[in-house]
């Protein structure tokens, strides 16, 4: 089987694990919790109204909040992107200040789309956006990084850095493949420094 096709094979096996394991930290917080919530509640009710039975109440209680607290650990760890905590838009400013404090120089985000693609996506692009960053703090030399989004039918992410340093791509190789199964474009372009450029083409609803 060639190199290109055992890769893209592997690419869409990893995103698919990915997404199952996004799915089931979901399922824990958008289903678990708030019955473990509701449980809370009623138990809090019955203290009320059976004050003799307390502490016995208060225990089980106890019991209770530590294991939400234990759910709520676990979905933010098989559901790790910010996106679906705090949307695209407030993880990407998220990011930026993350790396200001490993970058000496200056990063910039202009965030001006009006574009909402679907959650999965906009995962997806803050991810693959991610990568870049990581790359240009890491690597590129650079004493500036400017981060923007535009695009109302098209969302585009451009990450451009002014750095001379020579860099093997081979992290944003792996980025843009995985961009690609998750139906994004992905180009990185060098001249004056490195520009990734991040594109999807948001699909109109259709009409019933």
């Amino acid at each position: 089987m060639p190199k290109r096709a055992v890769a893209d094979d592997l690419a869409e096996a990893l995103l698919q694990a990915v997404a199952e394991q996004r799915q089931a930290g979901r399922l824990l917080h958008d289903d678990v919790g708030p019955l473990l919530s509701a449980a809370g509640l009623r138990l809090q009710l019955l203290r009320m109204d059976f004050p003799d039975a307390a502490g016995r109440v208060q225990e089980v209680m106890e019991v209770l909040d530590e294991s939400m607290e234990r759910v709520r650990a676990l979905s933010q760890a098989l559901n790790p992107s910010p996106v679906h905590r705090a949307g695209l838009k407030n993880a990407l400013a998220g990011l930026i200040d993350t790396s200001r404090e490993k970058f000496p120089g200056k990063i910039q985000l202009v965030f001006s789309s009006p574009a909402r693609p679907p959650v999965e996506i906009a995962a997806a692009i803050y991810e693959a956006a991610a990568v870049a960053v990581a790359d240009a703090v890491e690597h590129a030399d650079a004493t500036l990084i400017q981060v923007s989004v535009r695009g109302s039918k098209q969302m585009s992410v451009r990450v451009r850095d002014n750095g001379g340093a020579v860099r093997s791509h081979r992290t944003l190789a792996l980025a843009a493949l995985l961009a690609r199964h998750a139906g994004l474009t992905f180009d990185v372009s060098t001249g004056k420094g490195t520009s990734v450029n991040i594109t999807h083409v948001l699909r109109r609803p259709s009409r019933g």
